[in-house]
């Protein structure tokens, strides 16, 4: 809810037919987003036991697919309840608006935290493969942790800056009587205000770093083909790193990374807008025509921060045909798996980590 001081003449509220279409779009998308997100982690179950995954690219996609999961199952309900149909008193209580709005920032951030992690894991395997195959998976399990770990830490100043505040509102023909209203607490709208511009330069701050990645990755991948490694006796050997197959795959999540980026920029760029709305003016600047832009821009712009949860399996689909044949199996386990392609996740990692473990070897014996 916006930081308002005391509600207009009558209280702003959508009318019945937006309320029914807004829930409906949000039922919408959470069926769709939750059907589609944990399809995903089920086909990187199926595959994450296989020779030669990319145990990297697993892990974080499905950490993804995990936030936005608890994005949509946390986010739509508790919005439709609380925010579209009984905004007037909040009906969830203290704890529930101080925790709906932090859970809500903590989510915002591990999703963030999330892309900014897959781009410069990805942006590794490119531009440096041999580092990235020789790293452990047990210390990205535990960088994930912390980037988790990190997101709830963040978020802290929301749960201490939001809660109830007692308002005015006048109904029709009626006496002014209070009501209670989840807003940022006046006495605490400093911290708001520093946490919201923190979350706003965050989010732009991983857009132009994952631009950048994918920027880096293009190059490498139309410059040298070939990479060098030392072996026995100072002789050096060239370990095919963007030849066939593997250029292809490399592309894919050069352009995997373009679309998440662009989907971000699209579908989060009005949520951010909507919350700086908050601070752009102090409680006492708020007009009733301010207001109700405010409460009109909420529902729409959430549809997009929403859509951008439901995007994701539809982006790994879309850059990714082996990942896309994994996918429909998942949903008709009746139909034929077709071999994979030169070039996949498995044929690549099988390829590559053969010819690292005899150099390896060879190291060693050296």
């Amino acid at each position: 809810m916006p930081p308002t001081r005391a509600a207009p003449e009558t209280p702003v509220r959508l009318s019945d037919c937006a309320k029914t279409l807004v829930s409906l779009v949000y039922i919408l998308l959470l069926l769709v987003g939750i059907l589609g997100n944990t399809l995903v982690i089920r086909v990187l179950q199926s595959i994450r036991g296989r020779r030669g995954v990319q145990t990297s690219l697993s892990h974080h996609m499905c950490s993804l697919a995990s936030c936005d999961i608890l994005q949509l199952a946390l986010g739509i309900p508790a919005e439709l309840y609380g925010s579209i149909w009984s905004p007037f008193p909040w009906p969830l209580g203290t704890i529930g608006c101080s925790g709906f709005y932090y859970l809500w920032e903590v989510l915002c951030y591990a999703a963030i935290f999330n892309v900014l992690s897959l781009s410069c894991e990805r942006h590794l395997a490119t531009c440096q493969p041999l580092s990235l195959h020789l790293r452990q998976s047990s210390r990205l399990r535990l960088r994930i942790c912390l980037l988790w770990v990190t997101s709830f830490l963040a978020g802290l100043p929301m749960l201490f800056s939001i809660g109830l505040e007692t308002i005015n509102v006048k109904a029709i023909k009626e006496e002014p009587f209070e009501v209670q209203v989840c807003t940022p607490l006046r006495q605490r709208m400093g911290l708001f205000i520093t946490s919201v511009c923190i979350s706003f330069l965050t989010y732009l701050g991983v857009l132009m770093v994952v631009v950048v990645t994918c920027w880096r990755m293009r190059r490498a991948l139309q410059g040298n083909t070939s990479l060098e490694v030392t072996g026995p006796n100072g002789s050096i050997q060239l370990l095919g790193r963007f030849s066939g197959g593997h250029t292809a795959v490399r592309r894919q999540n050069a352009n995997l990374l373009g679309w998440i980026v662009g989907v971000l920029a699209v579908c989060w760029l009005p949520f951010q807008a909507r919350r700086l709305m908050t601070i752009l003016r102090s409680k006492d600047q708020w007009t009733e025509t301010y207001y109700r832009s405010y409460i009109t821009l909420q529902p729409i712009t959430n549809c997009f921060y929403y859509l951008s949860a439901c995007l994701t399996p539809l982006l790994y689909n879309l850059t990714s045909r082996n990942f896309r044949r994994c996918f429909l199996h998942s949903i008709s386990p009746c139909m034929k798996r077709l071999p994979l392609e030169s070039g996949s996740w498995e044929a690549q990692c099988r390829y590559q980590g053969i010819r690292l473990s005899v150099l390896q070897q060879e190291t060693c014996d050296r």
